[in-house]
């Protein structure tokens, strides 16, 4: 395919052929329960930041971060928050339309806020955050290196995690050299995989434990087939 997210260059860097049945062959898949949960969480979130639930009460699913999503809410108004948009970007990591000729890499924006020369990237999470530090780290250096160009005047760009569940925030800071540096290897990876073809199967004990091709027997390489 001639573009990719970060959850799709992840599922191919674990298992091309898993890509493959997804995004290729569009297979679907039943949504898990937790997926499910994490989507109406961030509808809430969305809708009470951009005052379509109209109550200034907090929903109770948010109610950890009440503070902080009033400041969003009060920031999306002064139009200096903007939440749940769609960013997508060309291979020279210039803004591109969502669906367009030279669309190469899209993601989805929880919420973003400007404050002159600084900017504030925010992921909402739900569910576990032990063991995931890593590529949730990752994540936020993606959105560091697009915003940086989707917004060139930002001399300091931020990435925070909202751990919904757990009360937690995770920060990180990233300097023009460090976003840099980003910006190579997410290139160089993605290209990997637009560029891909041949989507050979992975198998492992721990990546074929979840996957539903395995299960379902349209996986013939999946551990412990027969």
């Amino acid at each position: 395919m001639s573009s990719w997210s970060y959850s799709r260059l992840s599922t191919f860097e674990e298992c091309p052929a898993r890509y493959k049945y997804q995004n290729i062959d569009r297979i679907s898949t039943p949504q898990h329960p937790a997926a499910t949960r994490g989507t109406k969480i961030h509808d809430i979130a969305e809708r009470y930041i951009n005052g379509v639930i109209e109550d200034d009460d907090c929903p109770s699913v948010l109610l950890d971060f009440e503070e902080a999503f009033f400041d969003l809410r009060e920031g999306h108004k002064a139009g200096t928050v903007v939440v749940e948009e769609d960013w997508a970007f060309d291979k020279d990591w210039a803004p591109a339309g969502w669906v367009a000729d030279n669309t190469w890499g899209r993601y989805k924006l929880d919420a973003c806020v400007k404050n002159g020369s600084m900017l504030t990237v925010i992921d909402f999470k739900t569910g576990r955050y032990a063991g995931n530090e890593k590529t949730h780290e990752a994540q936020c250096a993606l959105y560091a290196v697009a915003a940086s160009h989707k917004f060139p005047e930002a001399k300091f760009i931020k990435a925070e995690l909202w751990y919904l569940d757990h009360n937690r925030i995770s920060r990180y800071e990233y300097t023009q050299g460090q976003i840099t540096e980003r910006k190579i290897e997410f290139t160089e990876r993605a290209l990997k995989l637009t560029t891909a073809t041949e989507f050979p199967a992975t198998p492992s004990e721990n990546s074929c434990r979840w996957c539903y091709f395995g299960k379902e027997g349209i996986c013939k390489e999946a551990y412990g087939a027969q």
